[in-house]
């Protein structure tokens, strides 16, 4: 595996972004802040201000704030990791994001809404869910029981809940093969890609929950199934909702829940498009190394996404927490970072014409080393396939 940069040898090292992480905490907020503006101006369009907040100040903010290449001291992972304030700094969003789903079926319901403020409601309450996705991300590869049950309810709300599941179990271990339906290939646009990694994931969920609770001699159908109990707690809430501020909430919380999916779905397509393990000579996979994800060292974003983008330490070490991962030279790198990103990802032929070159270079252009879909294989060796005339494009070893 490739060495991580280091840029202090300080035993005392202090996390000169520790306070900053407290921005992810308060950010489910936004649309209450959206909500506000409306009741001022009387205008819905004011309600769309979640969604530029992430995807128009964000991306144009990113220059401002640069890139951090930076890794904690070694001899300092111990104590960053054991520092309660990273792990409290997301449990405290969970009451947050629960008060602004609610808020907001409770908007919906009691404001005499045209359609476009509705969709902007549900838009921006399902951005503060996609966070929930990430923070039910981070917790649920903890182990101790506090920060299970908390995966459980950031990841419900959306009804997501077999993710921790399916994450751990199926993506972590078969990530960057033909098995996973969590890498994109190259040549696979994001709509392909939802399309299949979304239903993929419950499939694969499902298996993994009823091999399990076979072996213990039970059936799937069982309430000691996480995903039921899961599910359950989902449809529990669902009905709530609809019970507390009627029928007319039911498209809020289906559609919140969706668009949290489509983002999670962005971040899974970006983070391993194209790459793949190579087979050793007993028929296995080789171990997962930095240049199988990529990464991007944009500050806000990593600030907001609780360092997602440095994804190859992630994978490296899935019991690492966020404040711990750290940036490898080698690993290939995103030109954005991920908001800026996913726009380009929802535009399937601006996202070939800026990533397509970018795995190329970083495979040293030796096609046979890419994760690439049938029907564009032969697109991709025209343009990028020469591997001995491109000697100065380092490879991903």
């Amino acid at each position: 595996m490739s060495t991580a940069s280091t840029t202090t040898k300080d035993p005392e090292y202090k996390d000169p972004k520790k306070y900053y992480w407290a921005a992810a905490t308060v950010l489910p907020l936004t649309p209450i802040l959206s909500v506000w503006l409306f009741w001022q101006s009387g205008n819905e369009w004011v309600l769309w201000s979640t969604f530029a907040l992430f995807y128009i100040l964000v991306p144009l903010a990113e220059g401002l704030f640069g890139t951090d290449k930076s890794n904690p001291p070694r001899e300092a992972i111990g104590a960053l990791r054991d520092d309660q304030f990273y792990r409290w700094a997301i449990f405290a969003a969970m009451p947050l994001i629960y008060i602004v789903w609610a808020f907001g079926g409770w908007f919906v319901s009691t404001e005499n809404l045209g359609l476009n403020g509705y969709i902007a409601t549900t838009i921006g309450t399902g951005m503060v869910l996609g966070g929930a996705l990430n923070a039910g991300h981070e917790t649920g590869h903890r182990r101790d029981k506090t920060a299970q049950i908390f995966a459980r309810l950031f990841l419900s709300i959306s009804f997501m809940g077999h993710f921790r599941i399916e994450h751990n179990l199926g993506h972590h271990v078969k990530v960057a093969t033909k098995e996973d339906s969590a890498t994109a290939m190259m040549g696979q646009n994001y709509y392909q890609f939802t399309w299949k990694e979304l239903p993929g994931g419950y499939v694969r969920a499902w298996g993994i929950e009823r091999d399990r609770l076979n072996r213990m001699g039970k059936s799937a159908f069982n309430f000691r199934n996480e995903l039921i109990q899961n599910w359950l707690l989902t449809f529990a809430l669902y009905t709530a909702m609809v019970v507390a501020f009627g029928w007319i909430t039911l498209p809020y919380v289906l559609g919140a829940g969706l668009f949290a999916n489509l983002m999670l779905s962005s971040a899974n397509y970006i983070e391993h498009y194209g790459l793949i393990r190579a087979k050793r000579d007993d028929g296995k996979y080789e171990r997962v190394q930095p240049h199988h994800s990529w990464n991007a060292n944009h500050i806000l974003s990593n600030v907001l996404l609780l360092h997602l983008q440095r994804h190859s330490d992630h994978h490296a070490h899935a019991e690492r927490p966020y404040q711990c991962l750290r940036h490898f030279d080698k690993s290939p790198q995103l030109p954005y970072g991920y908001f800026t990103m996913y726009l380009i990802a929802w535009t399937p032929s601006l996202w070939f014409r800026i990533v397509d070159p970018l795995l190329a270079r970083q495979l040293g252009h030796d096609m046979d080393k890419a994760y690439i879909k049938d029907s564009y294989r032969e697109k991709a060796y025209a343009r990028y396939h020469r591997p001995d005339g491109d000697a100065g494009v380092a490879a991903a070893e």
